[in-house]
């Protein structure tokens, strides 16, 4: 099922290479699929795209913590949060600090 609605969003953002939804619905479908690097591509294209979109950030994050990255995913949430703080977006606020996460994470 997943695959299906891949293919079917590939063939839209060929189509349609500037809708931002498009990416961020692929890099849902290829983190289901646990394709990482997939997803990471997808969401960095979302975010250049729209550099306010701060779900792609966050779930960005979350695929290169998957790809064992975690400087980057650390950058990456980071980053969603100062967009958040600039947009008003609720979302991407750390909530306990996802840095320190990541930073307790290289502790162990």
């Amino acid at each position: 099922m997943a695959e299906d609605r891949l293919k079917a969003l590939l063939a839209i953002a060929e189509a349609q290479p500037e809708e931002v939804m498009i990416w961020y619905g692929l890099a849902n479908e290829y983190a289901k699929l646990e394709r990482w690097q997939e997803a990471a591509d997808a969401l960095r294209r979302t975010i250049a795209l729209n550099p306010e979109y701060t779900s792609a950030y966050q779930m960005l994050g979350s695929a290169l913590m998957n790809l064992e990255q975690r400087e980057e995913a650390r950058l990456a949430w980071t980053e969603g949060v100062q967009v958040a703080g600039r947009t008003g977006a609720w979302k991407a606020r750390p909530v306990g600090g996802a840095s320190s996460r990541i930073d307790r994470r290289r502790m162990s």
